[in-house]
């Protein structure tokens, strides 16, 4: 039914009916008024491409080596310096093992930045 109208309505503003009715919120009725949408559409899409070629690429790979760089050192430091271990009696209880592994260690242990109560 609503297609029915909306068609309905669409042939009266083309044959001249109704001229002061506006459609939707464009001119994409008319030929000239799609073309018009279809040049927008390049020159918008143009400029997001170009957008993300040279300012977000360039920013991903900035903040990606930033990044790493940190980590590099943080990982070097802990080389180093590893972080003291004190074993509270609430840590490491288990009520049983691990199916995977030797059963005491989680699957995201890692033995450079997790301490081992043993």
């Amino acid at each position: 039914m609503f297609r029915t109208l909306q068609l309905a309505r669409t042939a009266a503003v083309r044959n001249g009916a109704m001229r002061n009715v506006r459609l939707y919120s464009g001119n994409m009725y008319t030929r000239e008024g799609y073309k018009a949408a279809q040049e927008h559409a390049k020159v918008a899409a143009e400029t997001w491409r170009k957008i993300s070629l040279y300012v977000a690429m360039p920013l991903c790979l900035i903040f990606g080596y930033v990044a790493v760089t940190d980590e590099m050192e943080h990982i070097h430091h802990l080389e180093h310096d590893p972080p003291t271990f004190v074993a509270y009696p609430y840590m490491h209880v288990r009520k049983c093992k691990f199916p995977f592994g030797d059963g005491e260690h989680t699957i995201f242990w890692n033995p450079l930045v997790n301490p081992d109560p043993e």
